[in-house]
């Protein structure tokens, strides 16, 4: 098989393009220019919000190498790096802010204008928990009225729990160390996202043609359901499971000296992984991601 067979290459960030300290290193700035020599177009499909990637201070000859569109938020924030503008964002249920700010004093919300915290408090611990400048976090008087990806709760999660129940549409996550948790639309899926994107600007009904790189179980779902999927050497193993190859050195000496071997592009189903869809439409991607499972 040939780099060629492939049109479209899309890359997680943290642990797959970036290394422990949040940098891409030459070597790897290096493969992912051997891909744009093929003519393969180069995606960033990331669990970060536009706040957090900015933060990165990515070299604008890296940032050139990929599309202007990042799907980020794991695949409900469409951002566009170039003009600095969300082009489209799935939201959290209208009803889950004003209910927070009814209880909770301290949380940021993930808008479509940045971060918006409730509490000079809240955007202080958002500042150091994620590493992003306090100066990005704006400080409203009331609950953000416009749309939100996700909101970040710092209060017990039980309380949290509690107050959203019966909200439809969401789906709650509590964070291992307590005292913080997160809202986010159900379904949230980076290959939602990503299919969304490429049938609306590429015109490409399936990611037949993408092949995708990972390393957490947030990528499950897109390794699997992607053209071909390249697990790092170090993955969460629901990544390993749904990959076609998991690489056993870095992804700097794979896309230099071996892409695409070990892939097919003609694979099938492959079984285990945190999701169950098979390479598909746009629409029957978002129609699986709204499983409960």
């Amino acid at each position: 098989m040939t780099a060629g067979a492939f049109k479209y290459a899309a890359f997680d960030l943290d642990g797959t393009l970036l290394d422990q300290d949040g940098k891409i290193d030459d070597d790897t700035v290096a493969g992912v220019r051997r891909l744009r020599s093929e003519r393969i177009t180069l995606f960033v499909v990331s669990g970060r919000s536009p706040d957090l990637v900015k933060v990165l201070g990515l070299a604008p000859q890296v940032l050139d190498l990929f599309e202007p569109r990042m799907v980020l938020r794991n695949g409900d924030i469409i951002w566009n790096w170039r003009t600095n503008t969300v082009e489209s964002i799935r939201p959290i249920p209208d009803a889950v802010l004003p209910t927070l700010a009814h209880s909770f004093p301290d949380f940021v919300a993930d808008t479509e204008q940045g971060l918006v915290a409730s509490s000079r408090r809240a955007a202080a611990g958002h500042a150091v928990f994620y590493g992003c400048p306090r100066s990005s976090i704006t400080v409203a008087d009331g609950p953000p009225t416009m749309p939100a990806a996700k909101v970040t709760i710092y209060a017990d999660p039980t309380r949290v729990s509690a107050a959203l129940r019966g909200i439809d549409g969401c789906t709650f996550d509590a964070a291992e160390e307590g005292r913080r948790c997160s809202v986010i639309p159900t379904g949230s899926c980076k290959t939602v996202g990503l299919a969304e994107l490429m049938a609306r600007r590429y015109g490409q009904p399936t990611l037949d043609d993408v092949v995708a790189f990972g390393d957490g179980s947030n990528d499950a779902c897109l390794l699997r359901c992607a053209g071909a999927g390249v697990a790092m050497a170090v993955s969460d193993p629901d990544a390993a499971r749904s990959a076609t190859i998991q690489l056993a050195g870095s992804l700097a000496a794979y896309l230099t000296e071996h892409f695409p071997a070990g892939l097919d592009k003609a694979r099938g189903y492959v079984g285990g992984g945190s999701c169950c869809h098979e390479r598909m439409s746009a629409a029957a991607c978002a129609r699986s991601a709204e499983r409960p499972d």
